[in-house]
Order: C-alpha cells, then sequence, then structure tokens
C-alpha cells in the first residue's frame, strides 16, 4: 500500500469516527491554499464548524480532536 491509499484508508476511518460521534467530517475541494482555505480538514456539527474553521487541520489534528471529544462526551460534559 503506498502513501496516498493510506492517507485514503485514515481519512475514511476518522470520517466513520466523526459521524459516530454525530460530526462530519469535510475535506477541503480547494486546490490550492487561500486566505480562507488551508486546505486541509474540517469538523463540522450540523451547520456549526467545531474545529478547523479554515480547513487548517490536519489528520494528527482531526484525530486529536476527535479524542478528546469522545472523552468529553463519555464523561457527559459535550461543551467546548
Amino acid at each position: 500500500m503506498d502513501d496516498r491509499q493510506r492517507k485514503k484508508v485514515r481519512e475514511n476511518r476518522l470520517r466513520r469516527w466523526a459521524k459516530r460521534l454525530g460530526l462530519q467530517f469535510h475535506k477541503s475541494r480547494a486546490r490550492q491554499w487561500s486566505i480562507d482555505d488551508h486546505g486541509r480538514y474540517r469538523l463540522v456539527d450540523g451547520d456549526v464548524i467545531v474545529a478547523g474553521e479554515k480547513f487548517d487541520l490536519d489528520l494528527d489534528d482531526v484525530e486529536e480532536w476527535l479524542a478528546e471529544y469522545e472523552a468529553r462526551l463519555r464523561e457527559g460534559g459535550d461543551d467546548e
């Protein structure tokens, strides 16, 4: 498996994890970076962007954010 395939597998795993937590995992469609779009990922809850407003999360950031969010949900506090 090459790096591109590994990245896609990881994206899909994180997308499923976000969905289980009631979130949407968005990947930027931009083909070049701009001030308002860093070309990576963000997480959305309904119509509210909860992380990565400017698509400025990488996969490590998404994974860390989801782990922390899931831990907060398990503790009973879902506020940031």
